[in-house]
């Protein structure tokens, strides 16, 4: 067709995946959300609480005593996303400083076990990745399955 058209722009694509935190007193529906970044193929990864008035937080503290199980199940969340597209990098840091610590805590202690199927590095501040060291002052962190 060689009519004029209006321009258009297209939103950045975003991959949802959802479960649920439960304890003896509350059910919190948490939302795991990758997100396309401008660098071709890097998804972004955010977890999130969905809230009861519908909104979702990612600094809200649910206080449902399964920290491991919901970091064991975004794991698991993230290999179920990168096996399905292994060409995709996924990068993450925490809403804040004590979660991202949190989270560069867990991986020293289960490094060896993400090694066996995936390639991870850390970012410091001033913008440059190695691959992840232990208890190195990351900001963020960038997983990809081995080839």
């Amino acid at each position: 067709m060689d009519e004029t058209t209006y321009p258009f722009r297209t939103e950045p694509l975003e991959i949802q995946y959802y479960f649920d935190s439960v304890s003896e007193s509350k059910t919190v529906q948490k939302i795991v959300r990758f997100t396309e970044t401008a660098l071709p193929e890097v998804f972004n990864v955010a977890l999130l609480d969905l809230l009861e008035d519908g909104l979702e937080s990612d600094l809200s503290v649910t206080n449902n005593d399964d920290f491991r199980t919901v970091l064991a199940t975004v794991m698991k969340i993230i290999d179920n996303f990168l096996t399905k597209s292994p060409d995709k990098i996924v990068t993450f840091r925490g809403s804040d400083a004590r979660r991202t610590r949190l989270y560069r805590i867990v991986i020293s202690r289960e490094i060896d076990a993400i090694r066996q199927k995936f390639d991870v590095y850390g970012q410091y501040s001033d913008g440059t990745f190695e691959p992840f060291v232990a208890n190195a002052n990351y900001i963020r962190f960038l997983i990809k399955i081995k080839f």
